[in-house]
């Protein structure tokens, strides 16, 4: 299987497509051509056949591995979804086959026009169809192409490759608009931004987007978060060619249970364990009078703190400790989100989740973090605890550890922007939502057992049974191998038989 591509030849990002008089008389040139049949087959099975021009984007592979996640969800029992990007029009008569109420817009008039005639001959005709859509440059206004309502589900088989000179296979420009991301700033964000500020999708609704190789997972889980949007890729298409299509999944983050703050509480952890809190539920609070962390140590109360507890299902696939390691993980990637990172302090996870910022010649533990589970009878809860110091104040506290502050790392980072990283990761990670697969758990344990690593090699002396040892690796229990000065291979199973310096 090879990716079908195309490129335009100037390779500036712009707000759409690039339209030369070359290709504006390419584009009339492949109008004036015969139309042509295609045939695509649904995972249901059925068959699609449709006329198109040369200038509407065909159903091809990216049309199918969207379709498999749009089947995933169920029937859509008259629940309302939005296809951004319409093209050939299968994926909206699709979903109007599988029960959903369809709307769907496209920027390309020549689509929006065969679509319409597609639907009409597929009894079909009650689907809503608009010409324009999100984009750098607004096409259209929203009620123009949103309908003006929101949607339970939203999905877009987006522009998902970088426009490059070196490539001569050509379609016609409103083709190239189909696949071909030209904006200078992220689609993704724009269409995420739109999505968020005029509340398109629904508290409990799912959107879908094809989305190709421009992004890192973590860039992706990263912008979707700034969105307040939890995210998972949840299905990937691999190429001969060694390139990918992945199917980039986002909801609102545990929206069945609303976080909750309280003003003072003894500790957000023991709240979360000893109430019939439901799975999802998380509470912060601006003041925990019996505040601790690992081995019950005493929690310290800073002017400015995030202070904040989430309860899960008991996770089958992953044990206790990577869960540690994945939950201090999560926190790293969120400190990393930040735009304005200050260049001079270095944030690392410390085997196997405190977060040390080292900074210049002095560094701190800014993160601490405490995962306690609680049973009843079959039923298993886990309950995870993060706090984190934002910035300092006058008083004298006394700790067993150097203290490390948020604002060392950002002077714009706050607690706000950190929830909301954490909330929408814990929720990408660990949320079950129907419809949707769960995680990849394999992927991101080797992205924290990474971030393990580096914390070592960070690390400028380890000291262990009064050796002086440098990491070697990391078990797939989690434990650490270690080698001393003589050579000898040692295995340690806790942190607190380590003695780190960082600077």
């Amino acid at each position: 299987m090879v990716m079908n591509k195309c490129f335009v030849q100037n390779n500036n990002y712009v707000s759409g497509p690039v339209f030369s008089d070359d290709s504006v008389a390419r584009e009339i040139e492949l109008i004036e051509k015969s139309t042509k049949a295609y045939e695509w087959k649904s995972p249901t099975g059925e068959l699609f056949i449709v006329e198109l021009p040369h200038t509407v984007y065909p159903p091809r592979e990216d049309t199918s591995l969207m379709a498999e996640s749009l089947l995933r969800l169920g029937p859509g029992k008259g629940r309302r979804c939005l296809e951004i990007g319409v093209g050939s029009g299968v994926l909206s008569l699709f979903c109007h086959r599988q029960g959903w109420k369809v709307s769907a817009c496209d920027i390309n008039p020549y689509s929006v026009a065969f679509a319409k005639e597609f639907f009409l001959r597929n009894s079909a005709s009650d689907i809503l169809l608009s010409e324009g859509g999100p984009g750098p440059l607004e096409d259209g206004n929203l009620n123009q192409w949103s309908a003006g309502i929101n949607y339970d589900l939203i999905f877009w088989n987006m522009p998902y490759i970088k426009p490059s000179a070196q490539d001569t296979q050509h379609l016609g420009p409103m083709e190239d608009a189909a696949l071909i991301d030209t904006s200078k700033q992220s689609l993704i964000a724009i269409t995420l931004d739109k999505i968020k500020s005029s509340s398109l999708l629904n508290p409990y609704g799912i959107g879908l987007f094809t989305i190709g190789e421009t992004y890192s997972e973590e860039e992706i889980h990263s912008l979707c978060s700034r969105f307040g949007f939890a995210s998972r890729i949840t299905n990937q298409l691999n190429f001969a060619d060694g390139e990918c299509l992945r199917i980039l999944t986002f909801w609102h983050p545990f929206a069945k249970t609303p976080h909750q703050y309280k003003e003072v509480v003894e500790s957000t952890n023991s709240e979360l364990l000893s109430k019939d809190w439901p799975v999802g539920s998380s509470l912060s609070a601006n003041y925990q009078t019996k505040g601790r962390g690992r081995y019950n140590r005493e929690w310290v109360n800073f002017a400015e703190l995030l202070a904040c507890s989430w309860k899960i299902s008991k996770q089958n696939n992953i044990t206790p400790e990577d869960l540690q390691i994945l939950c201090g993980h999560i926190v790293k990637q969120s400190f990393e989100s930040v735009d304005d990172a200050n260049s001079d302090c270095t944030i690392v996870l410390k085997w196997p989740n405190d977060l040390i910022l080292i900074k210049e010649e002095i560094w701190g533990k800014v993160c601490g973090i405490l995962v306690e589970s609680v049973s009843k009878g079959n039923d298993n809860k886990i309950v995870i605890g993060i706090g984190i110091n934002i910035s300092s104040d006058s008083k004298k506290h006394s700790s067993q550890f150097p203290i490390g502050f948020a604002n060392w790392y950002s002077d714009s980072i706050t607690k706000d922007f950190l929830f909301e990283q954490i909330h929408c990761r814990i929720a990408g990670l660990f949320e079950s939502i129907e419809g949707i697969p769960e995680s990849n758990i394999d992927n991101i344990k080797k992205s924290a057992f990474d971030s393990i690593k580096h914390g070592f090699l960070s690390c400028r002396s380890l000291i262990y049974r009064n050796k002086s040892v440098f990491f070697h690796s990391i078990n797939s229990d989690a434990s650490i191998n270690l080698v001393a000065d003589d050579g000898e291979l040692l295995t340690c199973k806790e942190s607190e038989d380590l003695t780190w310096l960082f600077i």
